[in-house]
């Protein structure tokens, strides 16, 4: 009676295993696709350019393939945001073509209209719209935590909710990504262009040698990752109820946090 009590109680565990084993297994095969949809879903939002022009549709293809490919999920645990298509020191764009200098920003996709919020506090030095970027927001963010100046551009944006001389908060909403991609330097791609000088170029001089899109340090920027909040390429969500190092970022688009 008692080796029969035995063998049904190993049987009965044997069977809670392999049932939480495939319950497991079914969890984590869900969560993988729903990554795999978000990036999809982050690329086809950003390649809403094509849509109003058909005839380019082997481009979108080969755009979208790219964009689902290369996107970088770069959500810290516990939370979900916008992937980084073209990453600092990279040598493709968003568009796939090869760039000419490395990559001296981080270009994070998007769908129209999502908030793009500040990255640190600071001050608004231009709002502007430029022949080849678009719209565009530079702000002074002040010294970084190594001591650096962190003149920040915000490129390839749409609506401005500051304007300049405002001082802004961390977090709070400065602008929107485009309904249309309008512009050249957009690459048919609507994304953010994070970039991080120490020279701004001021108003008087942008047509100066030496002046490129609005910081005079263009080719020499700084890299975003080394900046983050949670330490160095620990990208970093910015959250209401928490206190961040002054000199540090946090990223510049909303991330959700999952439920546990």
């Amino acid at each position: 009676m008692l080796k029969l009590k035995s063998k049904n109680f190993l049987v009965k565990k044997a069977f809670i295993f392999i049932v939480s084993f495939v319950t497991y297994s079914l969890l984590w095969a869900e969560e993988k696709n729903l990554q795999l949809t978000s990036i999809e879903t982050y690329c086809d939002d950003a390649l809403e350019w094509y849509d109003d022009h058909p005839s380019y549709n082997g481009e979108f293809t080969r755009v979208l393939e790219y964009c689902k490919t290369y996107s970088k999920n770069v959500s810290p645990s516990g939370f979900s945001t916008n992937p980084i298509l073209s990453d600092f020191g990279a040598m493709n764009g968003v568009n796939t073509r090869p760039r000419d200098q490395m990559h001296q920003g981080i270009d994070i996709i998007g769908p129209q209209n999502q908030p793009i919020i500040a990255i640190a506090d600071g001050k608004v030095l231009e709002t502007t719209i430029e022949d080849c970027w678009g719209a565009t927001v530079v702000i002074d963010h002040g010294k970084s935590i190594n001591g650096e100046n962190l003149i920040t551009i915000y490129g390839h944006v749409g609506e401005f909710l500051v304007s300049e001389d405002d001082e802004v908060k961390r977090g709070e909403i400065i602008a929107k990504l485009p309904e249309k991609i309008k512009y050249r330097c957009m690459a048919r791609v609507r994304h953010l262009h994070l970039q991080i000088g120490q020279k701004y170029c001021k108003k008087e001089e942008k047509s100066n040698w030496g002046c490129k899109y609005f910081i005079k340090d263009y080719f020499s920027s700084l890299n975003p990752h080394k900046y983050w909040a949670d330490g160095s390429n620990v990208v970093t969500c910015f959250e209401d109820n928490k206190e961040y190092k002054k000199g540090t970022i946090t990223y510049p688009l909303p991330c959700k946090k999952i439920k546990n």
